[in-house]
């Protein structure tokens, strides 16, 4: 755009005031530490985070005392490993949203809307007859970030997605009613598949390995999960790490059409006007 090559230009050339540079970095820095406290909020690295915040001043408040300071900053580095090291599923996370293919990719292979809603019919239609009948069921359903490590731990199926086949895979005679279902598109991947499990605090002692599992995948990935419990007979909806229970034939319908079809619809628009695109997907 014309406009951004005079800005470029311009600055360049140092036409741009240093005032203005100085306010430009500042807000840059207080956006990262913005995004850097969203980041770690609610995880597992806070109190981490907190107790080398009180080394690095305890660093500084001894710094007249030289062996003792000198031990201090022997810390530093295991502590800044030690954060890597628990953050890794969140950075793996970042990093697969950063490389996803955006809604280019999508507009050009994905299916079309109606293909999606019928997949969505199918599902909510099966979690509600398996929750009558208090019968297990874990479906995983694919968005931006790819499950194909998470399929290859089932058994390969390649079917399209129908109530009927769902509930067969999740009644108890059946040797893959235990683990999960992909579900890409309007096919069924695979079943009988591992998801990994959370260990977030803010789940309840009670939670099932199944609501677990749901809310270990959808913490990693960008993938919506509907987990019915056979203890309760209830319908829950796991989105980034985030579990929602309780939920109605016409509820669960409403909230994968939102985060599905509109978002499928909202990346169509922004790709046709050439809006600026967000990747990210909606809460439940």
């Amino acid at each position: 755009m014309p406009w951004l090559e005079v800005l470029w230009n311009t600055v360049r050339a140092g036409g741009l005031s240093d005032k203005l540079v100085d306010v430009l970095d500042v807000l840059l820095v207080s956006y990262l530490i913005y995004e850097a406290l969203l980041f770690v909020r609610g995880t597992r690295a806070v109190s981490l985070i907190k107790g080398l915040v009180f080394l690095l001043l305890l660093l500084w408040a001894t710094s007249w005392l030289p062996t003792f300071n000198w031990l201090l900053s022997q810390l530093i580095l295991p502590g800044v490993l030690a954060i890597v090291i628990i953050f890794q599923p969140e950075l793996r996370m970042t990093l697969e949203r950063l490389g996803r293919g955006g809604p280019l990719r999508r507009a050009l292979t994905g299916l079309g809307t109606e293909e999606v809603r019928r997949m969505i019919r199918e599902v909510a239609a099966v979690a509600e007859e398996l929750a009558e009948r208090r019968i297990g069921a874990l479906i995983a359903i694919e968005r931006d970030t790819g499950l194909e490590d998470v399929a290859r731990s089932g058994m390969r199926l390649g079917a399209t997605v129908s109530a009927e086949l769902l509930h067969s895979l999740f009644i108890p005679s059946s040797p893959l009613h235990d683990g999960g279902v992909v579900v890409r598109g309007d096919e069924v991947v695979a079943a009988g598949c591992v998801l990994p499990q959370s260990d977030a605090p803010h789940l309840r002692v009670s939670t099932g390995l199944r609501h677990r599992a749901a809310v270990g995948l959808t913490e990693r990935t960008d993938a919506v999960c509907v987990v019915v419990s056979e203890e309760t007979g209830t319908v829950s909806l796991a989105v980034d790490g985030v579990l929602v229970r309780d939920l109605d034939r016409v509820r669960l319908t409403e909230r994968l059409q939102n985060l599905i079809v509109g978002r499928q619809s909202s990346e169509r628009s922004r790709l046709r006007f050439g809006l600026p695109w967000r990747n990210g997907g909606g809460g439940a």
